[in-house]
């Protein structure tokens, strides 16, 4: 009879190897998470603040073709967010 030339895993050597794997597991749960859930919410809270900032700097007197190249965006892009009729805050409402 022809015997095998591995010995048989030690149940501590096993243990380890379960335990390495499980965190492996976990760490793919967490970036996961980190990439969709909290990914997407800080994303909308980043760019929300950026496009802040970019009409604050247009309100100002800076050109939205100087503010597009400074962000990398398409001057339209930022002409869209920064335009007079972007937001019901820039419209005046005069009931004379």
């Amino acid at each position: 009879m022809a015997g095998t030339t591995t010995p048989a895993p030690r149940p501590r050597a096993l243990a380890q190897t379960l335990r390495h794997w499980q965190g492996r597991a976990l760490l793919w749960t967490a970036k996961t998470l980190q990439n969709t859930i909290v990914g997407r919410h800080r994303r909308k809270a980043l760019t929300a603040h950026r496009n802040r900032a970019m009409r604050a700097a247009y309100a100002r007197g800076v050109p939205a073709t100087v503010i597009a190249k400074a962000v990398a965006l398409a001057p339209s892009t930022v002409t869209g967010i920064c335009g007079r009729s972007t937001g019901a805050r820039d419209e005046s409402v005069t009931d004379d």
